[in-house]
């Protein structure tokens, strides 16, 4: 054999090993983390929201607080602004 064919061979089992090991190490949580801490499909957490658009077309998400599958009268948490509103229907 050859020493260039020798050279691509090893090159090849090199690429091989280190890349192999990095998809190995890297691949236990899908790689999820949110502010440095690892996550796992079994700490996701689902959530109804009920989208409002105003009268000037912006759009608001409250969480469905009702048997009916509604939202309260009164001060809601819109999780879009992150502040608590106040709902009415008019």
């Amino acid at each position: 054999m050859n020493d260039d064919l020798k050279d691509y061979l090893s090159i090849l089992i090199f690429l091989f090993i280190v890349l192999g090991g990095l998809v190995l190490l890297g691949s236990c949580n899908g790689g999820w983390a949110i502010a440095g801490v690892d996550i796992s499909p079994s700490d996701s957490v689902s959530a109804n929201f009920m989208i409002i658009s105003d009268q000037d077309s912006v759009d608001h998400w409250y969480v469905r607080t009702t048997k009916e599958g509604g939202i309260l009268v009164g001060d809601n948490w819109c999780h879009k602004h992150s502040r608590w509103e106040y709902v009415e229907k008019k």
